[in-house]
């Protein structure tokens, strides 16, 4: 199950997040104070067995607090697995594509709704469910002999459902061994016991609990399919030497008042992790201490659980844990390199690794004893500034663990960090920002009309790609094609556009793509990677602004190939949303404006509405009609929210209002690119090159 859309109210500085688009690896950035913790902690609300506290409500909104109001809501995929178990469960409903759950301020549990499927309320005496199996026996029950029904006691059945097969099975089994001796003068009653009790539509595997259609489906999913949110905080790094005795002096919450064991065991809950994944009982531990042999078994068989649960999450070379027992009573955590010969070396304390080593594996610990606690098969981790403390370019390594968890699980993190936003596309990277003289945040996804101080890491992200050009020397001619864009929105839909389309052919993959941060920044930008080697080139609009840059271009030694206006054959396009057909384009228009336009009595934009307006270009046109609505009180017309538009409904799979005219025509942008890049490459010419690499220095 995949979180698609969440809406946070009410819930500490969060008064309405509006509705929330986010992907499988999605990024909140934002000042200190912001909200992004608040954001991540109140997505924790879905979890079945959280609890709210008044004192987390929202301040400012005590007249709508009155009222019952949705604090959380997700909007959930289901994934085909999932889908099939429902059918599988529930074959008189249709198919179950997506679930909405909520937790309201009135109702302490989490609350369920299924589209627009409509489920019975009333019981329901066909459903294979606990209940009405419970039901079966009591009518059964009260059909055999006074004198039998007094002596049994069907006190199993009175209760709630079992929580597992092993319970089922246990009570089921007593129950029918009571019975038998009950009734054993009896064979008749016995033998009809036996056809209840050997039905196979009565095993456990197959009961629902509920005895309306509403409350087993909701049942269901909250026993089998509900999503959990797991959220990760700061958690302490585990050294090479654990004092046992500050452990279990911090177990029993026995603190002492220095300032050296709060800094030392704070990381209590990673310590706990590690020996809940290990196995190891501290008492059995404590019993076996004075016997090396059986000690040294005790650890040996721990570490070797240890290693087995870690290496799957651990995606470098596997390694070993060792725990070991020391004087003192002191465990030491020795970590080896396992190589694929299967030779071992690098043994050594945890505490000679790197930091980054440190914290992914102190991390992973977390992470893997968490998954199992709550024996997830899935997860929406909500990771609160991960990595934080590491060097940049350790952050970056940490990319490659946080997509890998990405692809079983759904990650959600808060950072400030510009070395750890990987994704720049809508509904992977969210801004978070504070009203201070409200104490309110918001949350929006055009980031680049954040606030200076938010859109610094941002910034800086986006442009890591000059640094690494600086740092790293080696890059120089061997590094990818950089196309340079004037927008935003043309680096969204290259990117967007080139996952939708899924063509090898054609695909951007190997290319850099960057926006400029505006127009002006198109021509150093452009110098600046030249200069350090990149095949560099530039995609322009059909403006007067871009064909001065062109000209800039070409004074500055860029030739005619390098740069790129769009066109279609042949023909010079005012801009990349051009390439998008005209209806297609106007779908995500009208359903972005439909309610101001509805409000002031229009109707949709038509085709038609577009051909009668002058002007060069969709873009163009569409400024004009708001313009002439300018008495109406349309305001301006905002091309980036329909770029938005598009490029969530493409994340989200949702593309049917795009049609093959304009996969085509985005088809010849990228073969236009392509086709330049070659030519580039059989004309450029390593002398060439040679002279901006001298110019720079």
């Amino acid at each position: 199950m995949r979180l698609r859309k969440f809406r946070v109210r009410a819930y500490r500085c969060i008064h309405d997040s509006g509705e929330i688009t986010v992907g499988d690896l999605a990024a909140f950035v934002g000042r200190n104070e912001s909200g992004k913790t608040t954001i991540l902690q109140a997505l924790t609300l879905l979890n079945k067995d959280e609890q709210v506290s008044e004192l987390d409500l929202c301040d400012e909104m005590n007249e709508e607090l009155k009222d019952e109001i949705k604090l959380a809501e997700g909007d959930f995929d289901l994934s085909q697995y999932e889908r099939e178990i429902l059918k599988e469960k529930f074959p008189s409903l249709p198919d179950i594509k997506k679930i909405k759950l909520f937790r309201t301020n009135r109702d302490q549990k989490v609350q369920y709704e299924f589209e627009d499927i409509e489920l019975s309320e009333e019981k329901n005496k066909g459903l294979n469910s606990w209940e009405n199996f419970s039901k079966q026996i009591i009518e059964f029950l009260d059909t055999i002999p006074n004198h039998l029904r007094i002596q049994v006691d069907t006190k199993f059945f009175d209760e709630s459902v079992p929580r597992n097969q092993e319970v089922f099975d246990s009570g089921m089994a007593e129950f029918s061994n009571q019975f038998h001796v009950i009734a054993i003068q009896e064979p008749s009653v016995i033998e009809e016991w036996e056809k209840i009790y050997e039905s196979p539509g009565n095993q456990f595997s197959n009961l629902l609990s509920g005895e309306s259609e509403k409350s087993a489906l909701q049942n269901f999913i909250a026993s089998e399919l509900h999503p959990r949110f797991v959220y990760f905080s700061d958690y302490k790094k585990i050294y090479g030497n654990i004092n046992l005795n500050e452990y279990l002096r911090e177990e029993k919450g026995d603190r002492v008042d220095s300032i050296e064991f709060v800094e030392e065991f704070d990381k209590a809950e990673t310590v706990r992790n590690l020996f809940y994944l290990a196995e190891l009982d501290i008492k059995e531990l404590d019993e076996v201490k004075t016997s090396p042999s059986k000690c040294i078994k005790l650890l040996n068989a721990a570490s070797n659980r240890l290693t087995s649960k870690l290496n799957p999450a651990w995606k470098g070379d596997p390694i070993h844990v060792d725990l070991r027992y020391n004087p003192g009573n002191i465990m030491s955590v020795v970590i080896s390199d396992v190589h694929k010969d299967g030779t071992i070396t690098n043994t050594g304390l945890l505490n000679r690794r790197a930091e980054g080593f440190k914290w992914t594996f102190s991390f992973i610990v977390n992470f893997a004893a968490e998954t199992q606690r709550s024996e997830l098969k899935e997860a929406i981790l909500l990771l609160d500034e991960p990595a934080r403390n590491l060097h940049p370019t350790q952050q970056m390594g940490i990319s490659d663990l946080l997509k890998n968890l990405a692809g079983s699980n759904q990650v959600l993190y808060a950072t400030h960090s510009p070395f750890m936003i990987f994704d720049y596309t809508p509904g992977n990277l969210l801004v978070v920002e504070l009203d201070k003289r409200k104490h309110l945040s918001r949350i929006f996804y055009d980031y680049w009309n954040a606030d200076d101080k938010t859109l610094t890491p941002i910034l800086y992200g986006l442009s890591r790609g000059q640094v690494e050009s600086i740092v790293d020397r080696e890059i120089g001619t061997n590094s990818r094609p950089v196309i340079i864009v004037e927008t935003m929105s043309d680096a969204m839909y290259l990117n967007a556009f080139d996952k939708f389309l899924k063509d090898p052919n054609i695909s951007m993959n190997p290319l850099n793509i960057i926006a400029a941060y505006n127009k002006n920044s198109v021509l150093p930008l452009a110098i600046f990677y030249r200069n350090h080697g990149y095949k560099t080139f530039v995609l322009l609009d059909n403006t007067d602004e871009s064909k001065q840059i062109s000209a800039q271009l070409v004074s500055n030694e860029f030739s005619s190939i390098q740069t790129i206006f769009f066109e279609r054959e042949g023909k010079k396009l005012e801009s990349i949303e051009d390439y998008i057909a005209l209806e297609d384009y106007l779908h995500p228009v009208n359903q972005t404006y439909e309610i101001k336009l509805r409000q002031e009595g229009f109707s949709n934009i038509s085709p038609q509405d577009m051909e009668s307006t002058e002007g060069k270009g969709n873009l163009e046109k569409l400024k004009k009609i708001w313009q002439e609505h300018r008495d109406d009180d349309w305001g301006e017309f905002d091309n980036e929210e329909i770029t938005r538009y598009i490029c969530e409904k493409i994340t989200l799979e949702e593309t049917n209002f795009l049609s093959d005219k304009t996969k085509d025509q985005f088809r010849s942008l990228y073969r236009l690119i392509a086709e330049r890049i070659r030519q580039y490459q059989n004309v450029n010419t390593k002398p060439d090159l040679d002279k901006f690499q001298k110019a720079k220095i």
